[in-house]
């Protein structure tokens, strides 16, 4: 016996039901979603920093960089010096120098505002090896409290964390 195509198609009834069920689910992976993206950022940031010392290894053995005089520290000019000198050296992009969650959080200031790198260098002698020789002084400061448990930091040895209040 033949079927005719009302036999195969859903009624109205099913479909307002399948949308129902769909929207229940959304509806309850939503918050976690929410909650799962300040985490990856925060993820990401510390990747960047781990990442950032690797890089900066070469310099602590060879001499670590050194600010112009005339430079202040934590000034758009030092942020723009570190960019310029990471790009010749050590091929970095902004991108590199980018937490996540500051970006999204400087997003709605003027661009002259937002700030360049999200992670300094601490300045540390050019002396070769000087700064091994400071295992608990942290290489990179991030320069918000965009993650919500303090600046994060990454020392000597690698380990990220937030910085001492």
């Amino acid at each position: 016996m033949m079927s005719n195509r009302a036999d195969r198609a859903f009624t109205l009834l099913e479909l307002m039901a399948s949308i129902v069920i769909i929207l229940i689910l959304v509806a309850t992976v939503y918050p976690a979603l929410e909650k799962a993206t300040p985490r990856a950022e925060k993820v990401a940031c510390m990747s960047n920093l781990k990442n950032l010392r690797v890089l900066f290894d070469t310099y602590a053995l060879e001499g670590w960089p050194q600010v112009p005089k005339e430079t202040p520290l934590g000034s758009i000019a030092e942020q723009k010096w570190w960019l310029e000198k990471t790009k010749k050296d050590l091929g970095l992009s902004e991108k590199n120098w980018e937490c996540p969650t500051l970006r999204r959080l400087f997003r709605s200031e003027p661009e002259a505002q937002r700030p360049l790198i999200h992670y300094l260098p601490t300045p540390f002698s050019n002396q070769p090896n000087k700064a091994n020789q400071w295992p608990q002084m942290p290489w990179f400061i991030e320069i918000g409290n965009g993650h919500g448990c303090g600046n994060l930091i990454v020392r000597q040895n690698g380990t990220v964390e937030p910085a001492p209040r």
